[in-house]
């Protein structure tokens, strides 16, 4: 859930750029239809941006065999103690990302229902009316106090059938051709996944100003006077209306619309400002790629350093802990407590409390973080010059897969997890796909 909650923050961030941009440079441009493309590429742009940051180039492409886990570790060599106290010593009192997450889905939740209510309402507004068809059009006679339309129908109000300014009516009939409600239906799931950002509304408001702005210029020129037409819109000046997925002609946005018909109409010089998109869109793609770049050529200085200094996994991988906690070494002579016979222990048996923190033992990136059957949850360290180290059995991560770790820094926490009789941790140490004894490499 963390991972989504930054992929939604960026996505918000990426919107607001591209909107203010938007409404900077061209929202007074008469290019209304250029302007409606633009607006509706800005929301896959914003979210398919932050995916740029999972184009990572790994390590190693050596893929990771993960044999079975068919090791116990005795009872007399565990510590007795009480495991729900010290998985009480992992929980916190009051974690932020919870209590996010919970927010962030009550208002998702909100506004799902705010958006299907109207829907809803339409369909059994439809369903109780009268439907003819007249010039192509679908028109529903229904009880409603104004002319909308929505989808590719015209509700008309049934007692006004004949009565309807022929302006307006070519209005609607405009908003049905160009598919303006299937615009507001796509905003209307955008916001409903990111109701958080401002920029969501704002985006919105500026999408139903484009289709009224389009619907005026379309009438306008289809041989309706442009004196009559402002008169019917100074008339309905006062009027609002607060649905959702419709388009009507008395809308509240009547001032801009005045604005927008009474004004000169743009140089087709103006154009050329579009061409300001292609410095913002570069800018936005290096903000998102570089720390990956950045973070890659930092990994090879890091692999050329480690490879010259041939420094392999060597720190005790339990923090405060010692050769003192093994309870069992790498090597033959491990009695196996089901096969009742000595077997051969690929790795050492550290005994730890429950919660205790893990160590890298070397820098790295985390090529596996994730329950693994037997294993229980286990992370595994690619480092340099083909070694790796493993750590099985834990109660819980502290880094994500493909993160880069250093030597010291805490990966995780010791736990009771997969095919284990108690709290401790199996730790490997590997070369080339190789099990080496990691008693050769700790300090």
């Amino acid at each position: 859930m963390n991972n989504f909650l930054i992929y939604l923050i960026q996505v918000s961030c990426c919107l607001g750029v591209l909107y203010t941009a938007y409404y900077l440079l061209f929202r007074k441009l008469t290019f209304h239809k250029i302007n409606r493309v633009l607006l509706l590429l800005l929301l896959p742009i914003s979210l398919c941006f932050p995916f740029l940051n999972q184009m990572e180039i790994p390590i190693t492409n050596q893929s990771i065999v993960i044999p079975d886990f068919d090791e116990f570790l005795e009872l007399s060599q565990i510590i007795n103690e009480d495991v729900q106290t010290d998985i009480e010593y992992l929980e916190k009192e009051w974690d932020p990302i919870h209590l996010l997450s919970l927010v962030y889905g009550v208002g998702m939740f909100i506004c799902l229902l705010r958006l299907l209510l109207p829907i809803s309402q339409l369909y059994k507004l439809k369903k109780r009316s009268k439907t003819f068809v007249k010039d192509g059009f679908c028109f529903i006679a229904a009880d409603t106090p104004t002319i909308f339309s929505c989808f590719r129908w015209i509700f008309i109000p049934k007692d006004k059938i004949n009565a309807i300014d022929q302006a307006i009516l070519e209005h609607e009939k405009v908003h049905v051709k160009l598919g303006h409600t299937i615009d507001l239906m796509l905003t209307e799931i955008y916001l409903v996944v990111f109701w958080f950002n401002p920029f969501s509304y704002l985006f919105k408001k500026s999408i139903r100003s484009i289709h009224e702005f389009q619907a005026d210029k379309l009438v306008i020129n289809n041989q309706i006077k442009k004196s009559h037409y402002l008169e019917l819109l100074i008339k309905n000046l006062g009027a609002k209306q607060n649905v959702q997925l419709h388009s009507y002609f008395n809308h509240s946005l009547i001032k801009k619309r005045i604005d927008m018909i009474t004004k000169t109409n743009s140089n087709q010089k103006n154009i050329i400002r579009y061409a300001f998109l292609l410095p913002i869109l570069a800018i936005l793609f290096m903000a998102f790629m570089k720390p990956e770049l950045s973070t890659t050529h930092i990994t090879e200085s890091v692999i050329t350093e480690e490879i010259i200094i041939n420094i392999p996994p060597s720190i005790f991988p339990i923090q405060n802990g010692s050769v003192d906690d093994i309870t069992a070494i790498y090597g033959p002579g491990f009695n196996h407590p089901i096969k009742k016979k000595k077997v051969f222990h690929h790795g050492i048996d550290i005994r730890a409390k429950v919660g205790t923190p893990i160590l890298a033992t070397g820098d790295g990136t985390i090529a596996t973080a994730k329950n693994k059957g037997n294993w229980g949850n286990l992370i595994i360290i690619s480092h340099a010059d083909g070694y790796q180290t493993w750590y099985a059995h834990l109660q819980g991560f502290n880094i994500e897969e493909n993160q880069q770790v250093k030597k010291g820094q805490i990966i995780g926490y010791s736990g009771n997890t997969g095919l284990s009789t108690g709290p401790h941790l199996h730790y490997e140490v590997q070369r080339n796909g190789k099990r080496l004894n990691p008693m050769d490499f700790l300090k």
